[in-house]
């Protein structure tokens, strides 16, 4: 059987390689029934080379019979990779040939082979292949800067149980913000933070604090500190962003999605707040008649928009909503001017203005 572990996140190949390992192999047999092979290969021979230790280690006995599983640990030259060790003929051609192997030949009994890898090609033989007659997991794949918070709270939610850790939607942002979307950093921000909490075994919650006295900022400057500085009120906070920004072209419409549904939030809150809806950062309707936009606003964060909201009037904030909507246009539209240059200026008219504190 071939097992394969394919995309970006490295924890998740390895916990899936480690899952089929204690599937087939008893811990106190893995000197003798677990072959790992470093398949990160930089030049043509070591292509070559890492298949010959593949082979002869797959169609040969393990030393005391039965179960026998092999670990092409971070192969990178799969159909579909790219670079300077599958650049050569007979790279190529020795890929080629052990895919093909794989598919037709019998692979002994008892015998298993696992490949972890960045890269494989969904429209090559081999992959489908495998789909069909092996196992196949994607583990991650590239993550744009505006799916971050998404995609790390979406692990963050299968890896708290593991740390026996609870935490309230308003602080997994808080703690995603910090980390971003790599599990790898995710797990050891998260294993920080039960030895700061310690105590028995039980589940514990984390509150904000504890997020903000431990967790490490790994994230870099992202489109939503934009949001930060509209919740401010800071033409300060709006220039230092976009200053730390501006190299990255790619930021550009994920930064534009997140000050328009930013802004979109505060029009509804400040609507909520004006329509009495809110009494001292509490909802006093039933949960089901907050508006469904509102619905995940909860205790910190629900807090912070509100103190956000409280520098704007909701004329300044439906007009303010009106220039990121045209702001939007104007960036697909313009090709010539720097984007950062069209976002700048309508950002500074949104917050230049003498803020309005109307009671609450």
């Amino acid at each position: 059987m071939v097992y394969l572990f394919c995309g970006t996140d490295d924890y998740l190949k390895r916990e899936g390689a480690k899952a089929v390992i204690n599937r087939f192999i008893p811990e106190t047999e893995r000197d003798f029934g677990l072959e790992t092979i470093d398949a990160a290969c930089e030049t043509c021979d070591n292509v070559l080379h890492v298949i010959e230790l593949a082979k002869e280690a797959l169609y040969t006995a393990s030393f005391f019979g039965g179960g026998k599983v092999i670990w092409l640990k971070d192969a990178n030259f799969l159909p579909g990779a790219t670079g300077r060790a599958i650049a050569a003929q007979a790279a190529k051609e020795a890929v080629s040939s052990f895919c093909e192997e794989l598919q037709t030949a019998d692979i002994p009994e008892g015998h298993h082979l696992i490949i972890t890898s960045r890269t494989c090609s969904k429209s090559s033989r081999f992959y489908k292949w495998v789909a069909a007659h092996g196992e196949f997991c994607e583990c991650g794949s590239e993550i744009k800067t505006y799916q971050l918070e998404k995609v790390g709270l979406e692990r963050l939610e299968n890896l708290l149980p593991k740390q026996g850790l609870q935490m309230s939607p308003a602080v997994r942002r808080a703690f995603v913000q910090r980390t971003g979307a790599d599990s790898w950093t995710l797990v050891s921000e998260l294993e920080k933070l039960r030895t700061y909490i310690g105590g028995d075994a039980s589940p514990k919650t984390v509150t904000l604090q504890d997020v903000e006295t431990i967790t490490s900022s790994v994230v870099g400057t992202e489109p939503f500190v934009l949001s930060n500085a509209l919740l401010m009120r800071s033409p300060t906070q709006v220039t230092q962003a976009i200053t730390l920004l501006r190299s990255d072209k790619s930021a550009v419409f994920p930064a534009a999605a997140a000050i328009l549904n930013t802004l979109n939030d505060m029009c509804s809150l400040r609507e909520a707040i004006d329509r009495r809806w809110l009494s001292n950062g509490h909802w006093e309707l039933p949960s089901t008649q907050i508006p469904s936009r509102l619905h995940r606003l909860q205790g910190w964060m629900l807090s912070r928009q509100i103190e956000g909201v409280r520098h704007y009037t909701l004329n300044e904030l439906r007009a303010a909503r009106h220039y990121a909507i045209e702001m939007r246009f104007k960036l697909v539209d313009s090709t010539l001017q720097d984007p950062w240059d069209i976002i700048e200026p309508v950002l500074l008219r949104i917050v230049a203005k003498a803020p309005s504190r109307p009671s609450c």
